[in-house]
């Protein structure tokens, strides 16, 4: 129980702060969610993933985190896919189910979540968290991987629910996200130390900035919104993100494991954790952006936010019993 009301005090709550922010701002100021969005799309956003990617340590022996990260984002876009044609979805909303459920929020949460665990009881030996490291490596391997294909096949799919594939690929070209991944790994891998130049602390700032814009804008969005709690497809979404997620996460582990891949303990409760959080944020700026299934996406992602409080305590219980450390 104090787990429960720990992880929603230090992770869910201070969310939902941002977000009634922008609720009670666009009710009384009627604010521009355009001007929002565009802020993201072109400075928050590229700032935070060129500062994310820069300072993770990509260590070689956390590809096959990655790897698994990625196969266990197109199993789920794959079961979203099916979703969409047993429900007769038209195109845009199917391709508004995959982002829901691809892509989750492990920038927000996932990252805060796995430092709030492997930080605390029972992981503590002697007054140190020894197995801190190594989770915090697999955590940023996964958020890497989820930035790059969030803010490039993401936003790909969201557009081409109202664009053709070439407009839809042609939009996504014209976003700065793909030359920040060149910019940051051509960068981080010459050898050249970003943190000696002025540019750092603007990177650091705007970092920082993007969990409460985001939040703020999805608040926003929702006062806009007409959210009934209601809708089959939302729950059917929330569904396969924060339950059908952790088990296919569970199924890969030990099909890694099948081939010759062991993970430590530690990483294979961080891969489960990961797996289980809610939906990303990100998809509704993107419904926003090209008018894709608005409402739709704005209640999938608050559903999945409020339910993730009681199915990320499950699942974080859960792992310390399917992958043991002590």
């Amino acid at each position: 129980m104090m787990a429960f009301l720990q992880i929603i005090s230090d992770n869910i709550l201070p969310l939902l702060v941002f977000v009634a922010i922008g609720y009670f701002l666009d009710r009384r100021y009627h604010m521009d969610v355009a001007s929002l969005t565009k802020l993201t799309f072109y400075v928050v956003l590229p700032c935070f993933i060129f500062y994310s990617i820069y300072v993770a340590k990509l260590d070689m022996a956390m590809l096959h985190v990655f790897l698994l990260s990625f196969a266990l984002m197109f199993i789920l876009g794959f079961i979203g896919m099916a979703v969409g044609k047993v429900r007769g979805f038209s195109t845009a909303k199917t391709e508004a189910f995959k982002n829901g459920t691809m892509f989750s929020n492990n920038g927000n949460i996932g990252i805060a979540l796995i430092a709030l665990v492997f930080s605390n009881s029972p992981y503590i030996v002697d007054g140190k968290t020894p197995y801190l490291t190594v989770a915090g490596a697999a955590a940023t391997m996964m958020l890497v991987q989820m930035n790059m294909c969030l803010n490039t096949l993401g936003l790909y799919q969201a557009g081409k629910g109202k664009l053709t594939p070439r407009d839809a690929l042609s939009v996504v070209f014209h976003m700065p996200v793909i030359y920040t991944l060149v910019a940051v790994f051509a960068i981080k891998y010459s050898g050249f130390d970003m943190t000696a130049t002025f540019l750092w602390p603007i990177l650091q700032n705007c970092a920082s900035a993007l969990v409460a814009i985001v939040m703020i804008a999805l608040g926003m969005q929702i006062h806009r919104s007409r959210i009934s709690f209601g809708d089959v497809d939302a729950w059917l979404g929330c569904f396969v993100r924060l339950v059908m997620g952790p088990l296919v996460a569970f199924c890969l582990i030990h099909a890694w494991r099948f081939v010759g891949i062991a993970f430590d303990p530690a990483v294979s409760q961080t891969i489960l954790i990961m797996s289980s959080v809610p939906a990303a944020v990100n998809s509704v700026l993107y419904a926003v952006e090209f008018h894709n299934c608005e409402d739709f996406a704005t209640e999938l992602v608050m559903m999945s936010t409020f339910l993730s409080c009681i199915t990320m305590t499950t699942t974080i219980y859960l792992a310390r019993i399917l992958f043991p450390i002590l």
